[in-house]
């Protein structure tokens, strides 16, 4: 069934993706800073049930330097152990690929559980989950490129993760003073779905900085509502 829904996704609500879209620009404003980065590709999954069976949802479109691609992205599901996004669900842990001294040698290893072609393959994978009240995973900011050890950079991550804390906190007041026409809509847990991991052999888990965390959003599910 994952192999289905990856091939057929299924809606996010626009105010799912309206809502995430701008933290999302804004990430790739502060990653662009210091010039161009070839490849960069950075999107938003939640957690989401679909008929008891729990998954990974891809919320919006991938930001890149086009500006978005819609196109065959939104909505697809994944097993929440799918790569380093689920390495980041299974253990609430930020994860992202660590050093190496060079591309041939992180080929290498790739090469351990990748086959074919890498010239087209990432370098360099960041996964940050966004924990709820219960320590839950609602949401993983999903993020690659092709720039050696870009995500190896502690200081990039600590500022991804304090853009990311602010985000939860408005997120936090939004669930208490939501907007007339806007709620978050909860979401059932579902059992969680797994299939083969594919995590590559050039990740680590990082014990700090901690995983950003909501202090009252339990599910993420925005969309109109009636005022």
């Amino acid at each position: 069934m994952a192999e289905n829904l990856y091939r057929h996704p299924e809606p996010v609500p626009p105010a799912s993706q309206l809502a995430v879209l701008p933290f999302l620009a804004a990430v790739d404003g502060y990653l662009r800073e210091a010039g161009n980065v070839p490849g960069l590709r950075i999107t938003m999954h939640r957690a989401v049930s679909r008929e008891g069976d729990g998954y990974l949802q891809q919320v919006c479109a991938y930001l890149q330097e086009s500006g978005g691609n819609a196109f065959g992205t939104v909505g697809r599901f994944f097993p929440v152990n799918d790569r380093i996004m689920g390495a980041a669900y299974g253990s609430g842990k930020i994860w992202r690929t660590h050093h190496y001294d060079s591309v041939e040698t992180l080929h290498a290893d790739l090469r351990k559980t990748e086959k074919g072609n890498l010239s087209k393959t990432p370098v360099s994978y960041l996964a940050i989950p966004f924990l709820g009240p219960q320590d839950q995973v609602v949401l993983i900011l999903y993020a690659d490129c092709n720039q050696l050890n870009f995500f190896a950079n502690d200081e990039r991550v600590a500022r991804l993760v304090a853009m990311s804390k602010g985000l939860c906190r408005l997120f936090d007041w939004l669930q208490k003073e939501p907007f007339p026409a806007l709620r978050n809509f909860p979401l059932q847990k579902g059992e969680p779905i797994t299939g083969e991991t594919g995590l590559y052999d050039i990740h680590e888990p990082l014990s700090k900085p901690a995983a950003p965390k909501f202090a009252e959003v339990f599910s993420f599910n925005y969309e109109a509502a009636v005022a």
